[in-house]
């Protein structure tokens, strides 16, 4: 075919040549006349035959694929002289009528990726060259795109141009699936089931497991094992064959919740079957936080020794007083089966966080001696290991009083019980109530003394006539 020749672009239906003369670019049908030379004859209606050079005949290995007599449609490539035809252009202006209806409607259509390219995948569509960006080939980013080369997919056309540069997609495909996949999701699949999956992606945060076609789940780092896992990739790897109890189902979101842990015996259980609150357990530092430290107890065991819980001593960061591998004997103060969690101190704060009997009750005159003193009052230590506290506004001084000062620890004040609540363990204690107490005894004295009538005249008499009577 002449350079000069312009692209052929074949009307839509084979044209009846009877009387006129065929132009470049119509679609022509007919018949195989004769076959001689490289060349062969086609009766395709018109004044003249038109004529298909043979190479374009021959099949994959070299062979004839038609013969005289053969039906045959073909594409006007050149009318200078004798009418040349294409059975090949006809063929690509079939199949890219047949891609442009695909690309309109919106149907799939087959292609094979044959190579990879810059940013995607050069695909082959009918014949036809396509592109597929590298973000629409799957749902998840491909690690090694070179193993796509050689696969058969479906596609949907976004682009077509001029039917020379399609751009091709799976994404609309895979969404449209799992859209239905969610629809029936609790048919296929149940809370408790235990299925086989292979590992499709595994990241930081868990591994994703795909257990048929369109349906996946992912194991969260933390129902991988009850042992503590550091990064997923130390159980699993992409492609492994892995065994799954599914333990959650979001239909909305199409999320399937799975589990390995799951089918493994679970060493909290076994552990605290033997000890209770208040037992005295061993373990070794395994990891130390801002907040407190882990103990290893048990293989797949941990218990929290939280900062307030180290010491009796105020503690800025668990690492002043532990070290990783330390050996540590500690109390049981909690235990969470549902949560599965196990709270530890030690024995010398469980000993202070015992509960104190109180014995004091309201309207009590007692001595303590001054623990510590804060901005909102002073601690009183209560003879039997109770400890109360004096509010500020019942320390019976001028306001802004230095207490620090006036009262240091040691001290030791007679005050009166005015509030006792032993389900909290606390007491309230008044140093100003303790001159109600001493006015209300005076009064009763005197009338005890005296046997005053009822009505016995303003308080300040009855103090007066008393402290001159005790003079």
């Amino acid at each position: 075919m002449s350079d000069s020749q312009p692209s052929p672009k074949p009307s839509t239906m084979p044209t009846s040549f009877s009387g006129r003369t065929p132009k470049v670019g119509d679609l022509v049908s007919g018949k195989i006349v004769k076959i001689t030379g490289n060349v062969a004859f086609v009766d395709y209606g018109g004044r003249s035959e038109g004529y298909i050079e043979l190479g374009e005949l021959r099949d994959a290995e070299g062979n004839l694929a038609y013969g005289e007599g053969d039906a045959i449609e073909a594409a006007v490539v050149n009318v200078r002289g004798a009418v040349q035809l294409s059975a090949r252009q006809a063929q690509a202006g079939k199949v890219k009528q047949e891609l442009q209806a695909a690309w309109k409607s919106q149907s799939p259509v087959e292609g094979r990726i044959v190579a990879v390219n810059k940013g995607g995948f050069e695909v082959r569509v009918q014949g036809i060259r396509a592109f597929c960006p590298l973000s629409q080939i799957a749902e998840h980013f491909l690690r090694e795109p070179a193993r796509e080369v050689g696969k058969t997919y479906t596609f949907i056309i976004t682009e077509f141009g001029d039917g020379k540069s399609l751009v091709v997609s799976r994404r609309p495909l895979i969404e449209a699936e799992k859209k239905a996949m969610r629809e029936t999701l609790n048919e296929r699949i149940k809370v408790g089931e235990r299925l086989q999956g292979k590992v499709t992606q595994v990241k930081d945060f868990g591994a994703f497991v795909q257990l048929e076609e369109g349906v996946e789940g992912l194991i969260h780092v933390s129902e991988i094992s009850h042992e503590r896992i550091g990064h997923p990739r130390e159980r699993f790897s992409e492609g492994d064959a892995v065994v799954v109890e599914v333990i959650k189902i979001d239909t909305a979101r199409g999320r399937v919740g799975l589990s390995t842990k799951a089918l493994e015996d679970n060493p909290f259980k076994t552990f605290v079957e033997g000890v209770k609150v208040g037992d005295t357990v061993t373990g070794t530092v395994d990891r130390i936080q801002d907040f407190g430290a882990f103990i290893k107890l048990a293989e797949g065991v941990d218990g929290l020794l939280h900062v307030s819980g180290i010491s009796t001593e105020r503690i800025g960061h668990p690492s002043e007083a532990l070290e990783m591998g330390q050996e540590l004997e500690l109390v049981i103060e909690k235990i969470e089966r549902d949560r599965q969690r196990i709270g530890l101190v030690s024995a010398a704060v469980a000993e202070k966080r015992k509960p104190v009997d109180i014995t004091v009750k309201v309207n009590d005159i007692v001595k303590g001696k001054v623990q510590k003193v804060e901005r909102f009052g002073v601690f009183l230590e209560l003879d039997g290991g109770a400890v109360g506290l004096i509010p500020n506004g019942e320390m019976d001084t001028d306001r802004g009083a230095d207490h620090l000062r006036m009262f240091p620890v040691g001290t030791e004040l007679e005050v009166a019980v005015i509030e006792v609540d032993k389900k909290r363990g606390r007491v309230k204690l008044s140093r100003k109530a303790m001159k109600t107490a001493a006015e209300r005894q005076a009064i009763a004295d005197y009338k005890k003394r005296e046997n005053a009538p009822q009505s016995l005249g303003s308080f300040g008499d009855l103090l007066k006539d008393f402290l001159k009577n005790q003079g």
